[in-house]
């Protein structure tokens, strides 16, 4: 039997958020511009206008716009709905290291809820660097229009603080896919993002809190 994990809408709004994220990551690192530096990049197929500034920086624009509405309709669609189960809890870095170490065989994994400790930790983590991305994305963007006069400085300040971020992001990403796809624990979690569910033995074994929980309701339905 399967459990339902993730709606349509979770399941789109994930994905746009990751894709565009990535296509942001390539396009910002085009204005470097480090792709025309190591001409090989060019070489391959479809890849000949990496070189170009100006086609990077009007990508950039185009997926920093559904980037920012993926997220922003993330936080009024979970706020609306009052969704806590990403919201991280006290003792979450304990429990995420008794998690990771039972994944490579130190230890005994503990009862979760749908979502891991570790998860909660990595979404806190992402958020944060979201948010910098994104306020100091809006700052450039200002910084281009017309009647607008920026002390250079802080447009480098701001720049320099973006371009970090960028690479936080990176390593944050590379970091959550590496752990779902080289945990075999976690390839039910990668697969629900896919088909929304997952199956009911395997949310028995490792989220029996939200096992219980999913019981209860349904003998009060």
């Amino acid at each position: 039997m399967n459990i339902k994990r993730h709606n349509a809408i979770e399941i789109i709004e994930h994905w746009t958020v990751a894709c565009s994220g990535i296509l942001l990551l390539f396009t910002g690192i085009g204005e470097l511009p480090l792709y025309k530096r190591y001409y090989f990049i060019l070489q391959f197929p479809g890849l000949s206008w990496a070189g170009d500034y100006f086609i990077h920086l009007t990508l950039h624009y185009i997926f920093a716009i559904f980037f920012v509405a993926g997220i922003v309709f993330h936080v009024c669609y979970h706020g609306l709905r009052k969704d806590r189960g990403l919201i991280p809890k006290k003792g979450d870095v304990k429990e995420s290291i008794r998690v990771l170490g039972a994944m490579i065989g130190i230890g005994k994994e503990p009862a979760s809820e749908k979502y891991l400790p570790e998860q909660r930790v990595a979404y806190a983590g992402m958020g944060i660097i979201i948010l910098i991305l994104t306020l100091t994305g809006i700052f450039k963007v200002i910084k281009n229009l017309p009647y607008f006069s920026i002390p250079p400085l802080l447009n480098s300040i701001n720049t320099l603080i973006h371009t970090l971020a960028s690479f936080l992001f990176l390593i944050a990403l590379i970091i959550h896919v590496g752990v779902v796809i080289l945990f075999k624990a976690n390839w039910p979690l990668l697969k629900s993002m896919f088909t929304g569910t997952v199956d009911s033995a395997y949310v028995k074994k490792r989220h029996g809190l939200w096992y219980t929980t999913l019981m209860e309701e349904e003998i009060d339905d």
